[in-house]
C-alpha cells in the first residue's frame, strides 16, 4: 500500500513548482465559484436549478456533476460514463451534510475538491513523464509542463465541473505507470490492467481502450497470453458492459418511460387547449411552434448527419468539414481560444467554426503543429511515444473519422492534447546542446508565455464578468 500511495507523494524537486501550480489552480477555481455563487448562496436550491441550466455556458461542458452532487441521480449517459454517478455519490453525501448544516447549497466547494486535486496531480504526472520517462532536464520538464497547461482547454479543464479533468488525471497516471514499466523492463500485470481499465473506462468508456493500448505497448507479445487477455482484458470489459446494461435498465429506462408518458399527456392536453382557442389565437400558437421547430432544426444541423440514426451510430457525423475542423477546432480552439463567441456552447449559440481575429493566431498554431510533427519524427523509435500516439490516433479515429463530437472536438482536449507536448519534448531530448537547441527552447518558452497571457487573460476576464442569477 505504501508503494501505491507513495506515487502521490510530492518530491523535493517538485515542491516549489507544485506550490505555484496549486495556488494558480485554487485561484482559478475561486474565481469560478465566485462567478456562479449567486445561484447557490441562498437557502435551498429549488427554482434556481432551471436558471442555472439556462445561464451555465462554459463551451460544451455540462453542469451534470453539480446536479448529481446536489440531488444524486444517473444524470450522465450510462453507456459513456458507466461508473461516474457512483464515483460522485460520496460527494453527494458530503454536500448533503454541509447543506443541512449551513442552509445553502455547498456543491461548488464540494465539486471543486476533486477538480483541484485531479488538476494538480495531472500537472505532477505531466512533469514526471517529461522528467523521468522522456528524460529531459528538470528545467525543460517544467517548461513543457507549463506549456501543456497554458493550452486553452487544458487551462479551462482545471475549473469545469465535468468529468474531463478526472479523465485527464487517470490517463496521465496510467501513462506514467506504463512508462515506468517500459523503462524498467517490467510487464503490466493483468490485475493492474483490469484496475486501470475499471477506473478509466468507468469515467469515460472510450478511455478504457487507451488502457488496453497501453498494456499492448508495455507487454508486447505477452499481451496476447491467454491469462492476460482473459483476466486483464475480456473479463473487465464484459463486466463493464454488463454493468452498463443493468444501470440503464434499473436507473434510466423507468425514468425515460415516465417522461415519455408525461410528454404524451402534456401534448394531448396542449392540443385540447389549442382546439378551444379562437382561430387567431391558434394561428399565433402554431407560429410559435414552427419557430421552435426551426430553432431545434438549426441546432440539430450543427451536429451533422449521422451514419445511421439509432444506437451508437446516432453520435456519428459524416458532413462536418474535417479540414476546417483541423485548423479551427482541433489544433485551433483546443490550444488558443477564439475571441469571438468565447466559451459559447456550439449546440446553443456558437457556430461550429469561428475564425481568429488575428493572423498571428494561425502562425502560432502552424508553429506548434510543425514542432509536433518534427517531434514525432525525432522520437519515432521511442516505444513510449508510439503508445501515446496510438491513444491520440484512437481519439482522432472516433472524432475525425466517425465524427463523434466533432462539432465540439476541443472540449475533449484533455483526452488527447497531451500528445503534443510529449512529442515536442523529444525534440528537446535529442537536441541537447548548441544553437538549435537554444532556439528551440526559446521558441517553446515564447509560445508558452504567449498562450499563458492570451488564454489566461480571456479566461480570467470571463470569470470576473457578472452573471445573471435572478428569477
Amino acid at each position: 500500500m505504501s508503494k501505491i500511495f507513495g506515487i502521490f507523494r510530492i518530491r523535493k524537486e517538485e515542491r516549489l513548482q507544485a506550490l505555484v501550480v496549486l495556488l494558480c489552480i485554487v485561484a482559478l477555481n475561486g474565481l469560478f465559484i465566485y462567478r456562479l455563487s449567486p445561484f447557490f448562496m441562498q437557502e435551498g436550491f429549488g427554482p434556481y436549478m432551471k436558471q442555472l441550466l439556462h445561464e451555465f455556458h462554459l463551451s460544451g461542458y455540462d453542469p451534470l456533476t453539480y446536479l448529481a452532487v446536489t440531488d444524486w441521480g444517473t444524470f450522465y449517459n450510462v453507456y459513456r460514463h458507466p461508473l461516474l454517478a457512483f464515483m460522485v455519490y460520496p460527494l453527494y453525501l458530503l454536500n448533503w451534510c454541509l447543506s443541512s448544516l449551513l442552509g445553502v447549497n455547498c456543491v461548488q466547494y464540494v465539486v471543486a475538491l476533486p477538480v483541484v486535486v485531479c488538476s494538480f496531480y495531472s500537472y505532477i504526472f505531466t512533469y514526471r513523464i517529461h522528467r523521468e520517462i522522456i528524460g529531459i532536464s528538470h528545467r525543460d520538464a517544467i517548461l513543457m509542463s507549463v506549456f501543456y497547461f497554458s493550452m486553452a482547454y487544458i487551462m479551462l479543464s482545471v475549473i469545469v465541473p465535468d468529468h474531463f479533468t478526472i479523465s485527464m488525471f487517470l490517463l496521465l497516471l496510467t501513462f506514467y505507470v506504463a512508462g515506468k514499466c517500459i523503462l524498467q523492463g517490467r510487464q503490466l500485470a493483468w490485475w493492474q490492467s483490469a484496475l486501470l481499465f475499471c477506473v478509466t473506462a468507468g469515467v469515460t468508456l472510450s478511455n478504457g481502450v487507451k488502457t488496453f493500448l497501453t498494456g499492448l505497448f508495455v507487454n508486447g507479445r505477452r499481451f496476447f497470453h491467454w491469462r492476460y487477455l482473459l483476466l486483464g482484458v475480456a473479463l473487465p470489459a464484459a463486466l463493464m458492459w454488463g454493468f452498463c446494461q443493468w444501470e440503464y435498465r434499473y436507473y434510466v429506462l423507468p425514468g425515460e418511460q415516465l417522461r415519455a408518458k408525461a410528454k404524451q399527456q402534456e401534448e394531448a392536453k396542449r392540443e385540447k387547449e389549442i382546439s378551444m382557442m379562437s382561430a387567431q389565437e391558434q394561428k399565433v400558437v402554431r407560429q410559435k411552434q414552427q419557430q421552435r421547430k426551426k430553432v431545434l432544426a438549426r441546432q440539430a444541423a450543427k451536429s451533422g448527419k449521422p451514419v445511421k440514426n439509432f444506437g451508437f451510430w446516432k453520435w456519428t457525423d459524416i458532413t462536418t468539414s474535417r479540414l476546417v475542423t483541423s485548423y479551427e477546432n482541433l489544433f485551433g480552439e483546443s490550444i488558443q481560444f477564439h475571441q469571438q463567441h468565447f466559451l459559447e456552447d456550439t449546440l446553443v449559440f456558437r457556430p461550429v467554426f469561428v475564425r481568429y481575429d488575428w493572423k498571428l493566431s494561425y502562425v502560432v498554431e502552424a508553429v506548434i503543429v510543425l514542432f509536433f510533427l518534427v517531434g514525432i519524427w525525432i522520437g519515432r523509435r521511442q516505444r513510449f511515444l508510439w503508445m501515446i500516439l496510438s491513444c491520440f490516433g484512437f481519439d482522432m479515429f472516433i472524432h475525425l473519422i466517425l465524427g463523434f463530437g466533432i462539432n465540439e472536438i476541443f472540449i475533449m482536449a484533455p483526452h488527447w492534447l497531451f500528445a503534443v507536448p510529449f512529442a515536442i519534448a523529444y525534440l528537446l531530448r535529442f537536441q541537447v546542446a548548441g544553437f538549435r537547441f537554444q532556439v528551440l527552447r526559446l521558441s517553446v518558452a515564447l509560445l508558452t508565455l504567449y498562450l499563458l497571457a492570451y488564454n489566461g487573460y480571456l479566461l480570467v476576464d470571463f470569470l470576473l464578468s457578472p452573471i445573471n442569477a435572478t428569477l
